[in-house]
């Protein structure tokens, strides 16, 4: 089931209408009837999508997040992944939130979210709440959303930007996305891009039978694996760090495939590429970044978090209570999912990312 619902997560990046089924089938998975998508950006009023049975309170959230108590108290502790908001807030806020007071006269009850800060300034929320009589939700429903995280996160971004009204055709599509982005064939070859896109000679080459090709060879073998073997049902499509250099910051490259209706606004599509510009920043990047930008787990997102504080290995180890073999394995796997090989330049690419408040 996991596999067909995420490809419905890419499809409704493009095609929002989508989105309603998509939190009704996330809800299912963790027994949780109410579901909502909620597009915070100070530019413009905040964009939401919400199941009926959470519909009255998603709405209302929306016209008091500035002052929510709640927003408040994640700015300042941010969680990793998706949270048991119960077991993540205080019990004196929940006694005083209107949210949670509203829910609980609607016989709803155990609450399940995660915070998505998007390297273009805007904040995506996914958001999961179970009915009382169905009790808490366990580590196990937890584990179930992490895993489409990634896949929520790189999805939100297209919300954030198309909005959530239905897209239109292929070029003002591509034109609206407001990031550098192109539309690849099954064969990786560019079918259309955007003019942002088009002035990114740096960084993009072109190849052989019109292929795109990244001019920083290991991003590029990554980008070469996700063309091959990334449209494959339940294959994670990666987002691909590229550190900074003269006259270019760094930025990370996202693919979303275009699966079902979306490929009606991209006849032949297979792959939307988008690229997403970083900050240089000294201050240690929030997790839920790290997150979405490079498909870390939470535990590798700790991990990495520590290691961009400028801690040892061994060090973390111990602060995480894991063996040394398993935070070699962590560093390993953090490695392959950034595109880095050594830990300095690790640390100096988990740094560029700017944090998000």
């Amino acid at each position: 089931m996991e596999n067909g619902l995420i490809e419905r997560i890419y499809e409704a990046a493009f095609q929002p209408q989508g989105w309603m089924r998509v939190l009704e089938d996330i809800g299912a998975l963790v027994r949780s009837p109410g579901g909502a998508l909620f597009v915070y950006d100070d530019a413009r009023p905040v964009q939401y999508r919400a199941t009926d049975e959470v519909a009255e309170v998603a709405h209302e959230s929306t016209k008091q997040w500035h002052d929510s108590s709640r927003v408040a108290y994640a700015q300042k502790r941010p969680f990793f992944g998706f949270a048991i908001l119960n077991d993540y807030f205080p019990a004196e806020l929940i006694a005083c939130d209107p949210c949670r007071k509203r829910l609980d006269e609607l016989g709803l009850g155990s609450e399940v979210a995660a915070a998505v800060p998007l390297p273009t300034g805007e904040l995506v929320i996914y958001d999961f709440t179970r009915r009382q009589a169905d009790g808490p939700h366990s580590r196990e429903d937890i584990a179930t959303l992490d895993r489409l995280l990634p896949h929520l996160a790189r999805a939100g971004l297209m919300a954030a930007h198309l909005g959530l009204e239905r897209a239109k055709a292929t070029t003002s599509t591509l034109q609206a996305i407001g990031l550098p982005a192109a539309v690849l064939g099954g064969n990786g070859r560019v079918l259309s891009a955007n003019a942002l896109f088009d002035g990114l000679t740096d960084l993009f080459m072109p190849v052989a039978f019109g292929r795109l090709a990244i001019a920083d060879i290991p991003a590029n073998r990554l980008l070469q694996q996700v063309i091959e073997t990334g449209l494959a049902p339940g294959e994670k499509i990666q987002s691909i760090a590229i550190g900074a250099r003269e006259g270019r910051e760094a930025c990370v490259i996202h693919a979303l495939p275009l699966h079902r209706s979306a490929h009606d606004l991209f006849p032949g599509g297979d792959l939307i590429v988008a690229v997403t510009a970083l900050r240089k920043s000294s201050i240690v990047p929030a997790p839920q970044v790290l997150m979405g930008l490079f498909d870390l787990t939470p535990a590798e997102t700790r991990f990495a978090i520590e290691l961009a504080a400028g801690k040892t290995v061994r060090s973390i180890a111990r602060t995480l209570g894991i063996a040394d073999r398993s935070a070699t394995t962590y560093l390993t796997r953090i490695f392959e999912k950034t595109g880095t090989h050594r830990q300095s330049e690790l640390v100096s690419l988990l740094t560029m990312t700017q944090p998000f408040r």
